[in-house]
């Protein structure tokens, strides 16, 4: 019986940093080698608080978990600016250096760490297995509760997104460091407490304990169970666990011949699922009583997408944000209303200006068009006037408000938002869920709210959907919804990237290349999207190789060369001027 209880109780420590860490690297694809480590500062600071300084369980637990959250956010704050493979190579140099500090430490018993005896919860003694038993199946079920609550919210959904495509989640408005750093810390926390109710249950803090293997185990537990997903991770830790008095009791291995076969089987496991079954025993979006989830197939045919007529298509849905306007008399004059003004803007990679001294206005309602050769620099104005890259000079000004070197983020929540020529859907969210992540100030996008305001959250979910659901109609592509992004077609993914920015309600929107790569049949649905969010009053402007999408859609056209604006005017004027003739228009 003992036995039995001291396997559950592995069961239910180990679960606790199996689903922290499967929010942070299945939901925000931020991979953490460090689960051990942070383990090591909750279970290290219970077993010294209690047994050198006669602390009781509660406050000395508080201290150790206290203590892991702020360690996450140092090493957070550092690790999460780099990219995939230094975030993975730093976190696991926290994890030797750690415990290899540990090791040495004889002030906290150095190789054999130290041991405790004085655990009790108000009287309450936790020395056997089965008195501990409830007090890790309670931090078990309050760990996986928040964690399920976080990974299958709307805050679940963003963090999905930057697992995804980072740079269009934040291109979306979303501050996607301040998430990762958010997650981290708190994952970081929850590891703290796995450690401290490990130590619980062993009475002892060592290195071993908590060593690099330990880090290695739980990454496994969440592969082998299914990334970013929790029911996922209660199986993988289950039959990881389990693989241990299998291997001793059924098949009668010696302790040390036993823990090689773990090691062999789990390892082996990976193998299998990495090639076989990729997304775990049970994959994201699944559940234990939903063995199958069969994505549905993309309709062919009408309500597809594909050659619907213009007139079948629902109207423009109206703005929801209603502060972005512009202040009354901003940017007027000289034939219209300025909404976006850049000025001498210039940027140089190496000794090659991609951009050399540019200046040009947005007027309201009016679709731009930036044309040129390749190497003309029109995407890197987009990558500069969004905030991707600094300027080295000039300014920009948005509804007169200068937005010069602020955050994509920050731009995209002030009123502009943009597209890229390479699409970027989030392949592995379904459809609506894309159109979902592009809806501004929805209150589960903060984590507060998930827990004070459930109610507030659930309405505005239930409002998100709606609304992304008029957008998807008005692509005429609702049918497919609950299709993954991934799934879809070229020309598909390119309504839906149109419509993920347009539920931005931003009143500026900048599309790159958004007829390139698509047949004639998915041009005219494109051509016939802009339009009618032009004639609704958003701004637009095009970077555009296709003369054919430039002719149909632009007010106005501006050509720029070498970095340089060199003409501007209608689309008649620039075609027949014979130099640009030469130049481009000739060699298309």
């Amino acid at each position: 019986m003992q036995l039995t209880v001291s396997y559950l109780d592995q069961i239910l420590v180990l679960l606790i940093f199996t689903v922290a860490l499967n929010l942070v690297m299945g939901y925000a694809g931020v991979f953490n080698a460090a689960a051990g480590a942070f383990g090591a500062i909750g279970g290290y600071s219970l077993v010294w608080l209690t047994a050198n300084h006669g602390w009781a369980f509660i406050p000395a637990m508080l201290v150790g978990v206290a203590g892991t959250a702020v360690f996450g956010l140092l090493v957070g704050y550092a690790a999460l600016r780099l990219q995939a493979l230094w975030l993975l190579l730093l976190t696991l140099a926290v994890q030797l250096v750690l415990i290899g500090t540990l090791s040495g430490l004889t002030s906290l018993g150095g190789s054999t760490g130290l041991q405790t005896s004085n655990l009790n919860i108000l009287g309450y003694q936790l020395v056997e297995p089965t008195q501990v038993l409830p007090v890790v199946a309670v931090g078990a079920v309050v760990v996986f509760g928040l964690c399920y609550r976080i990974g299958e919210s709307p805050y679940g959904r963003v963090l999905r997104g930057i697992r995804d495509d980072e740079t269009a989640t934040r291109s979306l408005g979303k501050n996607t460091f301040s998430y990762k750093l958010i997650v981290f810390t708190l994952t970081a926390a929850m590891a703290g407490f796995g450690g401290v109710l490990l130590s619980t249950d062993t009475t002892t803090a060592s290195p071993g304990l908590y060593g690099f293997d330990v880090s290695i185990q739980v990454i496994a537990m969440v592969i082998i169970g299914g990334t970013a997903n929790m029911f996922g991770s209660v199986i993988g830790v289950t039959l990881v666990v389990l693989s241990t008095p299998f291997f001793e009791n059924v098949i009668h291995l010696s302790t040390n011949v036993a823990s090689l076969a773990q090691g062999l089987a789990y390892g082996l496991a990976l193998v299998i699922v990495v090639f076989f079954r990729p997304q775990g025993i049970i994959p994201e979006g699944s559940a234990p009583w939903r063995w199958r989830r069969r994505t549905p197939a993309p309709p062919s045919g009408a309500g597809a997408g594909a050659d619907a007529p213009v007139h079948s298509r629902a109207p423009v849905p109206a703005p929801l944000v209603t502060d972005r306007a512009p202040r009354p008399g901003a940017g007027q004059g000289d034939g219209g209303d300025r909404v976006l003004e850049v000025r001498g803007l210039t940027k140089s990679f190496g000794g090659n200006k991609a951009v050399n001294d540019l200046s040009f206005d947005l007027r309201r309602g009016q679709i731009t068009a930036l044309i040129g050769p390749n190497g003309a620099g029109k995407t890197t104005v987009f990558n500069l006037i969004t905030g991707a890259i600094p300027a080295d000079t000039g300014r920009v000004r948005l509804f007169g408000r200068d937005i010069t070197g602020l955050r994509p983020d920050v731009i995209t929540g002030l009123g502009m938002a943009r597209s890229f020529q390479d699409v970027r859907v989030f392949p592995s969210l379904t459809v609506l869920d894309n159109i979902m992540v592009g809806i501004q100030d929805q209150p589960g996008d903060a984590m507060r709210n998930l827990f004070a305001h459930p109610g507030l959250v659930a309405r505005a979910e239930r409002a998100a959907r709606e609304r992304a659901r008029e957008w998807l109609r008005f692509i005429d592509m609702e049918p497919l919804a609950g299709v993954r992004a991934g799934s879809l077609g070229f020309g598909q993914q390119k309504l839906v990237a149109l419509a993920r920015i347009l539920a931005t309600d931003s009143e500026v929107l900048l599309l790159d290349e958004p007829g390139s790569g698509i047949d004639h049949a998915w041009i005219d649905q494109m051509i016939a999207v802009v339009k009618q969010v032009s004639e609704a009053g958003r701004t637009v402007c095009i970077v555009e190789h296709n003369l054919e999408v430039v002719g149909r859609l632009a007010d106005h056209v501006c050509f720029m060369e070498l970095g340089r604006l060199t003409a501007e005017g209608g689309f008649t004027d620039l075609t027949s001027d014979p130099r640009l003739t030469e130049a481009y228009f000739g060699t298309v």
